[in-house]
């Protein structure tokens, strides 16, 4: 199996699309550390892992806490003995608008939103390298979204900050890749339109219901390893977008990830 014997830490697992992502790679031989601060949650994640005949690390963690992601990483690399994939997938969408609530409200939401994606990629990165270094490489991938796309049309929404840790989470990928090359660590952003997760269901039920499925971007993000150490980074591959036809099934975000495989 792809794999065997490599350890993946997945953030925001507890539901949606870190779900499908950690039991994914459970299914291609992985141990999987699961980091959330949803702990009911993400003990089902756990249990699904489990269920493949991997383990699975459940560690509660708010991805705003840079100590707290510090510790979590170390507790990764210490319990299952090394760290070869990261997945930054956690992000809150949140009122963040100018007209609503009031400044203290409104600051906080904003604060809140940067601080899990954008900063939370970042001290899981800065963590976890020393341990892929160790390893002789490995993988990041980002969990972006459609919106960093210069074609996306925009429309109004009240999730700001939203948007602007993931436009911090593209930087991210460019630069990291860069930096990261010469230790042979690829870096990548898987960027989906409109997916059926929770997190959207909030938002709007009928948005949900004509998007992907969870799985069709964790097989994006397999498609990604599958390319092997050799394989594109500083790479964001844009999936299933919401601008183009798309049935209720998300067929459209299954074919752009099937494609990354054949990326160059």
């Amino acid at each position: 199996m792809l794999l065997d014997n490599k350890v993946a830490i997945v953030t925001g697992s507890a539901i949606g699309i870190g779900r499908a992502i950690a039991v994914a790679f459970a299914e291609e031989g992985a141990d999987v550390a699961l980091l959330d601060i949803d702990s009911a949650n993400n003990a089902e994640t756990a249990a699904l892992v489990r269920a493949k005949g991997r383990r699975a690390l459940p560690l509660d963690c708010d991805m705003a806490e840079k100590g707290q992601v510090r510790r979590a990483v170390a507790d990764v690399a210490s319990q299952l003995g090394r760290i070869d994939v990261l997945v930054n997938n956690a992000a809150v969408y949140i009122n963040c608008a100018l007209t609503h609530g009031d400044f203290s409200t409104q600051t906080a939401n904003y604060e809140r939103s940067i601080a899990i994606c954008a900063l939370g990629s970042f001290y899981a990165a800065m963590a976890a390298v020393p341990f892929m270094k160790a390893a002789g490489g490995g993988n990041i991938i980002n969990l972006a979204t459609e919106h960093v796309d210069m074609d996306h049309l925009m429309t109004t929404s009240p999730a700001t900050g939203y948007d602007a840790a993931k436009f911090a989470q593209w930087r991210q990928t460019e630069a990291w890749a860069l930096e990261l090359m010469p230790l042979g660590i690829r870096v990548n952003a898987v960027c989906p339109g409109a997916t059926d997760t929770p997190m959207l269901r909030a938002v709007s039920v009928p948005t949900a219901e004509r998007g992907m499925k969870a799985e069709d971007v964790a097989l994006a993000v397999m498609n990604i390893l599958r390319q092997g150490p050799d394989g594109p980074t500083g790479r964001s591959y844009l999936i299933g977008p919401s601008k183009s036809a798309m049935s209720p099934e998300g067929t459209t975000g299954r074919k752009d990830a099937e494609a990354i495989l054949n990326a160059k």
